[in-house]
């Protein structure tokens, strides 16, 4: 009798260790981005052109979607939309050639691809025309005053292309 009673313990013990570690919040922080990107919110990294490696290290980090700013006219040695496919991640290109693309329109359109609250992975070339559109939706898409919205776009890597942004914040008044 004694035997039986042990076996159903044992039992239910390792029945309900099996079923904690299953259920169990696994809140271990998700490694972090590679070196020289930005984290300007909770579920975004921005950067310039991440490297083949990169990707890895993104999906790794969380990411799910990956936005592509580059128009196509920027060549680089791989070909990202197949390495980002590769690893499971969504791949969105939106083509910003320039300053004249710096625009109210690509900013909602932007606005729109980070609607769905994934993680995502935000580049250009260098981050100056992603901080641009990031601060530009801040402002007109998200009511953040101006100063507010090039602190935005600075954090994920606005640059040169901040006299153009206060251009496109002129505009809306």
């Amino acid at each position: 009798m004694e035997m039986i009673n042990f076996k159903k313990i044992a039992t239910a013990t390792m029945l309900g260790l099996a079923f904690a570690v299953c259920y169990a919040d696994d809140s271990r922080p998700l490694p972090e981005p590679p070196k020289g990107f930005y984290v300007p919110a909770e579920n975004l990294i921005t950067g310039g052109q991440p490297s083949k490696s990169d990707f890895l290290q993104l999906k790794n980090a969380g990411v799910t979607k990956v936005i592509n700013l580059r128009a196509p006219a920027e060549e680089i040695d791989f070909n990202e939309q197949q390495q980002a496919e590769a690893l499971g991640l969504e791949y969105v290109s939106l083509p910003v050639a320039g300053a004249a693309d710096i625009t109210l329109e690509n900013a909602e359109k932007l606005h729109a691809l980070l609607a769905d609250e994934q993680k995502v992975f935000l580049h250009c070339a260098s981050g100056n025309r992603v901080g641009a559109l990031l601060a530009i939706r801040a402002h007109a898409f998200q009511g953040q005053p101006a100063d507010a919205s090039l602190e935005v776009g600075r954090a994920a890597g606005l640059g040169s292309l901040e006299e153009k942004v206060k251009s496109v914040f002129e505009s809306l008044q």
